[in-house]
């Protein structure tokens, strides 16, 4: 290892720190800019839609006794809370479930969305 014999400053560390901090914050936001201008341009629905979501029918396994079970196809409705990027860049809503009043609940609704079908109220 090269030992350099300049040494730094305490005011000159702080002035670089400053500078690199000051570089990431601007990048950070540049960030978030651009992911709300996707978001805004992929979204499905306006944010706080009822939608109803229509699960499909399918087979579910049954581990303990090795038998195979035919779920019909339901519907739930739910709100748009908002949306956000998943893992593979696709903008995915936020679902809610409605709460005893018919309004949005702070619980969220989590269903499968390469399956399920999403349609406006």
């Amino acid at each position: 290892m090269v030992q350099n014999n300049i040494k730094m400053n305490k005011e000159e560390f702080q002035t670089k720190k400053n500078d690199i901090d000051s570089k990431i914050r601007e990048l950070k936001n540049q960030k978030i800019q651009l992911e709300k201008e996707y978001i805004e341009s992929n979204q499905g629905f306006p944010v706080g839609s009822k939608v109803c979501i229509t699960v499909l029918a399918h087979e579910r396994y049954i581990f303990g006794n090795n038998e195979r079970i035919l779920v019909p196809e339901a519907k739930k409705l739910a709100y748009i809370a908002d949306y956000e990027i998943d893992d593979n860049g696709e903008v995915v809503p936020s679902l809610r479930q409605l709460d005893y009043n018919g309004g949005m609940s702070a619980i969220p609704l989590f269903v499968n969305l390469k399956k399920d079908i999403i349609e406006l109220v």
